[in-house]
């Protein structure tokens, strides 16, 4: 039945057909090879817990485009990682310590330490 409708078909159907193929099997591989690169990219961050990997990766591969594309716009900076809690702690901007007059801190004069 197949081979006797593909037969009877226009020769610009039969092109359409296989182009529309070809775009399908491009998109399955950009889409394969996003994921993997992101599953990747997951699994050799360095600052994020190894709970968190297992996290977005089931996250990625569960949706696919979309946990991929999250991977890289949030995942990787590490921002909603730490909201999580699920980063190794390390911040990447540290907080300076208050030295002043509402500090319990000790004031460093003359390279020796005052009680404040």
């Amino acid at each position: 039945m197949i081979t006797s409708l593909a037969n009877r078909a226009e020769p610009a159907v039969t092109w359409m057909g296989g182009t529309v193929g070809a775009a399908l099997v491009l998109v399955a591989a950009f889409l394969v090879l996003l994921v993997l690169s992101a599953v990747i990219s997951a699994l050799v961050d360095r600052d994020t817990s190894a709970g968190g990997k297992l996290l977005w990766i089931l996250f990625v591969l569960w949706f696919p485009l979309f946990g991929a594309v999250a991977w890289f716009v949030v995942g990787k900076k590490g921002h909603l990682n730490r909201f999580l809690g699920i980063d190794k702690g390390k911040a990447r901007h540290t907080i300076p310590v208050s030295v002043g007059q509402h500090s319990n801190v000790a004031a460093q004069r003359n390279g020796r330490l005052h009680p404040a």
